[in-house]
Formats: structure tokens, sequence, C-alpha cells
């Protein structure tokens, strides 16, 4: 009896350790990645992000993702570049 209870103490311990250490690596800063784009090329890579972002989300396989795990992916935007 003694011992179920120290190793559910042990784990419990364990347990919340690794949720801690888990939310004090994540990082709150969001990535973006930028396209690098010419000028006459803004309009339309901007129109093909948006076609994009109305689509949705779906797993490597093709099957549609249940929940909204796409707050943590990062954001993307057109950058102008000069040639």
């Amino acid at each position: 009896m003694t011992r179920l209870i120290v190793l559910t103490v042990v784990a419990t311990c364990a347990s919340v350790a690794a949720f801690a250490a888990t939310e004090a690596m994540m990082s709150e800063e969001a990535e973006v990645i930028k396209i690098e784009v010419s000028p006459d090329e803004l309009a339309d890579c901007r129109q093909s992000l948006r076609e994009i972002g109305q689509m949705p989300a779906v797993t490597d396989s093709g099957s549609p993702i249940l929940f909204d795990g796409t707050n943590d992916m990062p954001s993307v935007a057109c950058v102008v570049t000069e040639a």
C-alpha cells in the first residue's frame, strides 16, 4: 500500500515537472514566413495567400483537422524585394 502511494506521488510530480518544462520551453513569438517577390508580383502573391487561407486545414494524409490546431502555425507574408 505504501509503495502504491509513493509511486503515485512520484508519477504525479514527474507529470507536473514535464508540463512545467513544456510551458517554459514554448515560444510566445509567432514565426513569420516571408515570401520575397518583385513589385509587379505582389498583388498575385497576396491573392494566392488569401485563397490558400480560405482552404480548410488538413493533415499530411489529406484528412481534415477536426480541431482548431492552426493557432500555433506560422503566418506568411509577401515582401517586395528590389532586384
